[in-house]
């Protein structure tokens, strides 16, 4: 019986790695579609409302990046 239960332990720990890695992978996935939209949203902006903002047009993937990732 010990057997069997070291070997259910590793298969859900297996599992478990098996499941944050697709977890991961969806959101990379997420956060790139994220991205994407935001820069195609803000560059469809006029300069002025883009100034509005307080953001120029060469900053846009810089902001999107911010607004997604965090960083």
């Amino acid at each position: 019986m010990a057997y069997q239960s070291e070997t259910r332990a590793v298969q859900s720990g297996l599992a478990i790695e098996v499941s944050a890695a697709v977890h991961h992978m969806v959101q990379a996935i997420h956060d790139a579609f994220a991205y994407r939209t935001t820069v195609r949203e803000l560059s469809r902006l006029d300069d002025s409302t883009l100034a509005d903002l307080g953001m120029h047009r060469s900053a846009i993937r810089a902001e999107a990046r911010k607004a997604v990732y965090g960083l």
